[in-house]
Parts: C-alpha cells; sequence; structure tokens
C-alpha cells in the first residue's frame, strides 16, 4: 500500500491516488476521451505498476514515469496527450524563469528590477541577488507550498510577503533598542563598539546597527523613538562647548576664573535650542573679551550655536549614510525607518528640528533622501492642537 510521495524538494506528503486519475482525465480530455471508468482503470495500472517495482516512497517523477507507461500501453493517443503536457509544464516553468532572468540582465525598470526602493538592481551584486529572489521564489511555488496555499496565492485571496526569504527562516522587520546599544555599546560579530559620548558618534553608530542586522536578515530596521534616543547626546554637546569656551580663555579674573560659575553655565538646559546671533570675541582687546564673556547668557548662547551646529551635521550625517551606505552585498542600502515627534524636552526638539531640516535640505545636490522613512508621532497634548509643546 503506498502511503507516502516525495516531492520535488525531497519532502514527504501523503500519496494521494485521486491525482493521478485527475492527470489522467485531463490528458483523456486532451485527446478527445472522455470515460471516467477508464481513467480509474487506469489508475489502477499504475498504482500495480508501481507496487510491483517495489517502491514505497515514490518520487513526482516516478509517479508521473509511470502514468506514461501505463498509457502508452491502454491508451496511446492519450499517452502522446499526457507527454506534451507533461513537457509544456516543464518548458512553462523554465520559460517564466528565463523571461524573469532576462528582464534582471537587460536591466529594464520594470516591477522585478524595482520591486525595492532600497535595492539597486543595475548592478552585479544587484542582478545576483535578483536572480536567487526569482529562481528561490519559483522554487518555493512548486515545491514548498501546499496546493491550497499555491492556489490561495494564485487567486490573490492571500500573499506571501518576501517569499523568497520564506525557505531561510530568517527575521523580517524588527525595531532596535538604540537608546540601550547607544548606552552600553555592542557586539556586531566582528568586532565591539564603545558606549557613544558624542552626538556625532551616537548618530554614526545608529546607522552601524541599522546597517549591522540589515546583514543579518531580511525586512526592514526601525528605530522607535528617535528623539528620545539621541535626546541625551544634545546636551552633552552642549556641556562640551560650554567647557571649550573656557578652554579658549586664560583671563586670570572674575568671574572666568571661578569653578562654580563655569559649572552653574555648564549644567544649565536652556529653553530651547535654537541658533541666534552672538558676536565674537575671538579678535577682540582683552579687556573688551573679558566685558563681553562675563555674561553667563552670552556663553550660553554661544554654546547653544555650536551644539545646533553639531546636531545639524549629525543628522547630516545620518540621513546621507542611511542613503549611501551599502548592505548585503553591496547591493542594497538599509531598508531604514525612524519615528519622532512626541519628545518634549529642549534637546529633544532640538533632535526632531535638525532631522526637518536636514530631509528638507536633501541629500547631494538637494535630491530628496528615500531613507530613512520618516513616521511623525502625532498626539493629543505634545503635537496635535495649537499651544501643544511640539505643534510648531
Amino acid at each position: 500500500m503506498l502511503h507516502v510521495i516525495i516531492k520535488r524538494d525531497g519532502r514527504e506528503a501523503p500519496f494521494n491516488p485521486d491525482k493521478i486519475t485527475s492527470a489522467i482525465e485531463k490528458a483523456m480530455n486532451a485527446a478527445g476521451r472522455y470515460d471516467t471508468h477508464e481513467a480509474l482503470s487506469a489508475t489502477e495500472t499504475v498504482l500495480d505498476m508501481l507496487r510491483r517495482s517495489g517502491m514505497d516512497k515514490p518520487t513526482v517523477e516516478d509517479v508521473q514515469d509511470a502514468v506514461e507507461h501505463a498509457l502508452m500501453r491502454r491508451m496511446p493517443d492519450v499517452a502522446l496527450a499526457y507527454i506534451r503536457y507533461r513537457e509544456k509544464r516543464m518548458l512553462a516553468r523554465k520559460a517564466e524563469t528565463n523571461e524573469i532572468f532576462r528582464s534582471i540582465i537587460d536591466a529594464q525598470a520594470n516591477e522585478i528590477t524595482r520591486e525595492n526602493a532600497n535595492m539597486n538592481a543595475d548592478t552585479p551584486a544587484g542582478m545576483m541577488m535578483k536572480f536567487a529572489s526569482e529562481a528561490t521564489k519559483t522554487y518555493v511555488d512548486e515545491n514548498i507550498l501546499s496546493d491550497e496555499v499555491r492556489d490561495a496565492v494564485k487567486g490573490n485571496w492571500i500573499h506571501i510577503h518576501d517569499k523568497d526569504y520564506y525557505p531561510t527562516k530568517s527575521l523580517t522587520c524588527i525595531q532596535h533598542p538604540t537608546d540601550r546599544l547607544l548606552r552600553e555599546g555592542f557586539v556586531d560579530g566582528h568586532a565591539s563598539v564603545r558606549p557613544s559620548k558624542r552626538i556625532e558618534t551616537a548618530a554614526t553608530v545608529a546607522c552601524i546597527t541599522l546597517e549591522a542586522v540589515q546583514n543579518e536578515m531580511h525586512g526592514g530596521q526601525a528605530i522607535p523613538a528617535f528623539d528620545f534616543y539621541l535626546a541625551p547626546y544634545v546636551h552633552l554637546a552642549y556641556q562640551e562647548e560650554v567647557d571649550r569656551i573656557r578652554t579658549d580663555l586664560q583671563f586670570d579674573v572674575e568671574p572666568l576664573n571661578d569653578d562654580s560659575w563655569w559649572e552653574t553655565i555648564r549644567q544649565h538646559h536652556p529653553d530651547d535650542y535654537i541658533a541666534k546671533p552672538v558676536q565674537s570675541y575671538r579678535g577682540l582687546p582683552v579687556e573688551d573679551q573679558v566685558q563681553f564673556l562675563a555674561s553667563p547668557n552670552r556663553i550660553a548662547q554661544l554654546a547653544i550655536n555650536r551644539t545646533v551646529k553639531r546636531v545639524h551635521q549629525a543628522m547630516e550625517s545620518f540621513v546621507h549614510n542611511m542613503n549611501t551606505i551599502h548592505s548585503r552585498g553591496g547591493n542594497q542600502v538599509v531598508f531604514s525607518s525612524i519615528n519622532y515627534g512626541t519628545d518634549t524636552s529642549p534637546e529633544g526638539r532640538c533632535i526632531i528640528r535638525e532631522i526637518l531640516n536636514t530631509t528638507y535640505e536633501g541629500v547631494g545636490n538637494g535630491e530628496t533622501a528615500i531613507f530613512p522613512i520618516q513616521i511623525w508621532k502625532k498626539k493629543r497634548g505634545v503635537s496635535y492642537l495649537p499651544g501643544d509643546p511640539n505643534y510648531d
């Protein structure tokens, strides 16, 4: 008794004689014959041939060969129709694959080569990845999906997202705990990355984490609270700029040599990080520098101006990297997204403002930045209505 059949991919499946009968009936119809009794009788001949061959687990090809032999004995004209059907199916599979490969080779801008916004299928690495992708999709259709699921896909009842990765069992789209990675550092499999201390480093490390994971899986990479995660590094940059201003000065006069006076400025949290014109102290006579810098507000504003510039450059670097850093063999940029908009702290608002300014400026010669995809979080009491802290 036959219970199991070996499919083309090597998997075992329940043996179903009805499928043999159905195939024989289709061949008989193609030959102009309509005899259900004869189809059932031919099926029994096929089953008897398989039993006598000693195969308790025949392959799909074994069964199809047995059908051919049985039909050649009983109905040669039907056997010819069946053979032609098998050849057409084989050629159809090859023709479909060949057409897909040809479109990739010709680098035509179609739904295959432009399937993903982050992949350049015009490059050699991109072409190789598309070859593998399309071949794998065919393999999944023919060897992994059940008949029921395959019919549902063809009928557009269901859609298998990233079908080419179906056999890999890899993870798909995920969010990153970027705050912890920046705070604690991480190991990406090749080297360790220390905790971040500066806004420029934090923005670069955020890129590295997205790229590193993109190489390990398929799907998108997201930072769920971009403003909250990077905000602490804005105030660190402000403190660093206050320290730099103090280092620039060598005056042994009050209050410029008072540690507590400087620490008060250093620990100050601005109401907002807005760059405003401040006269430079460089080039002024010593007595004018002392008078100019004796104001804590002037020093704080000067530090704010420098901080905003650094934050803007960090965001500019982040956006440019997300559109140029390659992953997966050099043919893709990271499919990245960031979420922001609900951090109402001065530092969080600075991150929001400068990522928006950078995006408005564009990349390179002003081209629109495709990545990261940016998701603005809108919330009542935060940014939804006029008067909310982030409504602006």
